[in-house]
C-alpha cells in the first residue's frame, strides 16, 4: 500500500474541507439566508459536499515511478539470518493515531447510549400524562437538566426533575418543543452528525460545521413551536428558565432542548420575528447552492488530488532510470527476442527532446549494443513527461540484463513479443510496429476520411485499456458520443478528435458485433487489447508529425501509389489462420519516407490473426521516391493487403 500516496491525499482533502467550509460560510449571510429551515439545508448539504469531495473531485495522474527489473529465474535458497524488525512508515503511524481518535470518539458515543438508557430506566412516568404523551413516553429524571429527546421507533423525552414545577403554559411550550423534535425525526440526523463528529475529530471546521447545523436546527423547531402555540412569550419564559438551572455535561447522541451556547442565538432569532416568502426562500437557497457548486470547483481545482501512478510492465530483465525526469504517460520497453536469445545485454543511453507539453519529440540513441537500440528508441518515442520537464532533454538510461533461463511454457516466448500483439495474434509482429508520436494537430490530415459504415448503428460502449480509473472517467466526460446512442457518419472522427485532445498518445479502434453494433475501444501505448475473437478491429492512430519543417509530405490515394511499388515481399499466410478458414483484407495507414521505404505503420483493419503476417511484409516494401517540383516528399498512403484462401500463395496487394 503507498502510505505516502494516501497520506498526501488525506492532507489535502482536508485542505479541501477547510477551504470549501471557508467559502461556503460566508454564502448564507451574503444571500440573507436567515430562515432557520433554509439555512439548515444549507448547512447540511455543505456538510454532504464535504463528505462527498473524494469521490467526484478530479485527480491529478501521478508520474510513473522507476521501473523494477523482473525475475525469472526461480529463487535460491537463502542462508537462514535473522529478520530486522520492520519499521512503520510515518504515514502509517500518523493513520494509527487518527484511527485510535476515530475510536476514542466512538467509546465516547457509546457511553452515552449507556447513559441514555441508565437514564431512562431510573426515569418515572410523567404523571398525569399531557396530550403530547400519545407521540412518545415521558418521564422524569432526575439525572438530566435539560429536556433530551431519542429514540426512532419508540421515542423518549426525559424531562427533568423539577419539570411539573414550571407553570402550564412554560410545560406546555416544552413539551411541544420536544415532540417537535420527534415528528422531524432530528434524532437520527444527530446521531449521523454525531458519527461524523467521532470521524472528523481532529478537524476544527468540521466542529464548527456540525455547531451550525446543531443552531439552524433548534431555531428551526423554535419557530415551529412558537407558530403551533402563538405564544412566544411563553416559550421564551421556558427557554430563561431552563437556563437557569445548573449545567451538566451535554449528552452526545441526542438533541438537548438547550445548550447554553446557543441561548443567545436562539432569542435573537425569536426577537427578530425573520420571515422570508416561500419565493425568496428557494431562490436565495438555489442561489447559495449554485455558489457553493462554484466553490466545490474552485477547491477541486486549486487542491487537486493525486492518482495512482500508471502501472507500466517492462519485458524480464528491462530497468529504466529517467535521468531525474518524471513520467506521466510511457510505454514498456521490450526486451528484443533476438538479443534475448543471443544474450546481448548492456545500457542504452537514449536522449530524449521535449516539446513545452512535454512530448517526446526527437529521441536519438547515444550508447548501447545495436541489437537493444531500436526496442529502447521506440519505447521513448511515445513517452511524455511531466510539465516541469518540457523544453528541455533528457537522458534515458534502459538497462537490458538477460534473466536466468528457465523452461518456457509450451507454446510460450521467452521475453515476450517485440512490438506487441494486436489482439492477441500468436507469433507476435517480427520487429514489431514502428512507434510513432502523435499529435492532436495530425487530425487534419485526416479531413474527408470520416469513417464508412457507421451511420445508424448503436454505439454499445467503450473499452478503455492502460489507463487508471480516475483517467477512464474523466476521458468518458469528454467524449461526444454515449452508449446507446445512434452515430452519424462522422461520429467516429469525432470521438477520435476528443479522445486526442485529452491524450494524443492513444489509439482509437471500433470493433463491429454480430449484432451490427458498435464497440469503440481507447488504448493506451503498450496495452493489449486482449482476445479479440472473430471481429474486426479499426484502429486509427494520427500520422507521426513532420520531424523535418525541409521534408514536404503528401496524401495519396493507395491505388496510385501502388504502382510504384519497386519491391514487395508477399507476406506468408499464418497457418492458424488458414485452418480456421480466416481470409479478408489487413489496411494500413503507411507513411512513405522520401527514400521510398516504409517509415511508420498503423493498422486500420483486419483480422488479428492475419495483422501479424502481413506487417512483417509491409514493413519491407519499398516504392519509387515521389517528387514534387523536383524534391522528394513523404507520402501518406493507404495499404490493402488481401488473404484469399485458395491454394495459390496469394496475399497480395
Amino acid at each position: 500500500m503507498n502510505w505516502r500516496l494516501l497520506w498526501d491525499n488525506f492532507i489535502t482533502y482536508n485542505l479541501q474541507i477547510g477551504l470549501l467550509i471557508g467559502l461556503a460560510a460566508f454564502i448564507p449571510t451574503v444571500l440573507r439566508l436567515r430562515a432557520p429551515r433554509a439555512r439548515l439545508a444549507f448547512w447540511q448539504i455543505l456538510l454532504a459536499a464535504c463528505l462527498l469531495l473524494p469521490w467526484f473531485a478530479p485527480r491529478r495522474q501521478e508520474p510513473v515511478a522507476p521501473s523494477v527489473p523482473v525475475a525469472d529465474a526461480p529463487l535460491a535458497p537463502m542462508p537462514m539470518t535473522p529478520v530486522p524488525r520492520r519499521s512503520l512508515p510515518a504515514g502509517e503511524l500518523a493513520f494509527g493515531a487518527l484511527a485510535a481518535g476515530v475510536a476514542a470518539r466512538l467509546v465516547w458515543l457509546a457511553v452515552g447510549f449507556w447513559r441514555l438508557r441508565r437514564y431512562r430506566l431510573q426515569s418515572n412516568p410523567l404523571d398525569p400524562a399531557p396530550s403530547w404523551g400519545v407521540e412518545a413516553d415521558l418521564r422524569l429524571s432526575a439525572d438530566v437538566a435539560s429536556p433530551v429527546t431519542f429514540g426512532f421507533r419508540k421515542p423518549v423525552v426525559l424531562l427533568p426533575a423539577h419539570f411539573p414545577d414550571l407553570q402550564p403554559h412554560m410545560q406546555d411550550a416544552i413539551l411541544c418543543h420536544e415532540i417537535m423534535h420527534v415528528r422531524r425525526g432530528d434524532w437520527l440526523f444527530t446521531l449521523a452528525e454525531e458519527l461524523v463528529r467521532g470521524i472528523y475529530w481532529f478537524h476544527p471546521a468540521v466542529w464548527w460545521l456540525l455547531g451550525e447545523i446543531g443552531l439552524a436546527r433548534e431555531q428551526a423547531v423554535d419557530h415551529e413551536v412558537i407558530e403551533l402555540t402563538r405564544s412566544r412569550d411563553g416559550y421564551l419564559d421556558a427557554l430563561l428558565a431552563i437556563a437557569g438551572v445548573e449545567p451538566r455535561l451535554d449528552l452526545a447522541p441526542a438533541p438537548l432542548f438547550l445548550r447554553k451556547r446557543h441561548l443567545k442565538q436562539r432569542v435573537l432569532s425569536i426577537l427578530k420575528e425573520v420571515r422570508m416568502s416561500k419565493t425568496r426562500r428557494i431562490s436565495a437557497l438555489a442561489a447559495g447552492l449554485t455558489f457553493l457548486a462554484a466553490a466545490c470547483w474552485f477547491v477541486t481545482a486549486t487542491l487537486p488530488l493525486s492518482a495512482s501512478p500508471q502501472a507500466v510492465a517492462d519485458g524480464p530483465g528491462v530497468t529504466v532510470d529517467f535521468g531525474g525526469g518524471s513520467v506521466i504517460h510511457r510505454t514498456g520497453v521490450i526486451y528484443p527476442e533476438a538479443a534475448l536469445k543471443a544474450h546481448v545485454q548492456g545500457v542504452v543511453t537514449v536522449e530524449a527532446t521535449l516539446d513545452s507539453s512535454g512530448n517526446v519529440t526527437d529521441a536519438r540513441v547515444i550508447a548501447g549494443p545495436q541489437e537493444l537500440r531500436r526496442a529502447a528508441l521506440q519505447s521513448v518515442l511515445q513517452w511524455h513527461f511531466a510539465m516541469d520537464n518540457s523544453g528541455l532533454t533528457r537522458r534515458v538510461n534502459i538497462t537490458f540484463s538477460t534473466p536466468q533461463e528457465t523452461p518456457a511454457p509450451a507454446g510460450g516466448v521467452i521475453g515476450g513479443v517485440p512490438g506487441g500483439v494486436v489482439g492477441g495474434v500468436p507469433g507476435g509482429v517480427v520487429g514489431g510496429i514502428v512507434g510513432s508520436v502523435p499529435s492532436a494537430s495530425a487530425m487534419a490530415a485526416r479531413k474527408g476520411s470520416a469513417a464508412p459504415g457507421i451511420a445508424g448503428k448503436t454505439l454499445s460502449g467503450y473499452v478503455i485499456n492502460g489507463l487508471s480509473d480516475q483517467a477512464r472517467n474523466d476521458l468518458l466526460a469528454r467524449l461526444p458520443a454515449r452508449q446507446g446512442d445512434v452515430l452519424a457518419e462522422d461520429s467516429f472522427d469525432h470521438i477520435v478528435k476528443a479522445v486526442h485532445d485529452y491524450d494524443e498518445h492513444l489509439t482509437v479502434g471500433r470493433m463491429f458485433s454480430r449484432e451490427g453494433d458498435i464497440r469503440i475501444m481507447i488504448m493506451a501505448p503498450g496495452a493489449g487489447t486482449g482476445t479479440l475473437g472473430p471481429v474486426m478491429l479499426d484502429s486509427v492512430a494520427p500520422p507521426p508529425p513532420n520531424s523535418d519543417p525541409n521534408v514536404k509530405r503528401l496524401t495519396i490515394g493507395g491505388n496510385v501509389q501502388q504502382a510504384k511499388l519497386i519491391s514487395q515481399p508477399r507476406p506468408v499466410y499464418p497457418p492458424l489462420a488458414k485452418q480456421a478458414r480466416i481470409s479478408g483484407v489487413v489496411q494500413f495507414q503507411a507513411l512513405i519516407g522520401i527514400d521510398g521505404a516504409v517509415k511508420n505503420l498503423q493498422v486500420i483493419t483486419g483480422h488479428p490473426l492475419l495483422v501479424a503476417a502481413a506487417t512483417e511484409a509491409v514493413q519491407q516494401w519499398t516504392y519509387q521516391q515521389t517528387l514534387l517540383n523536383g524534391q522528394p516528399v513523404e507520402v501518406l498512403t493507404r495499404i490493402d493487403v488481401n488473404f484469399t484462401l485458395s491454394d495459390q500463395p496469394p496475399p497480395q496487394q
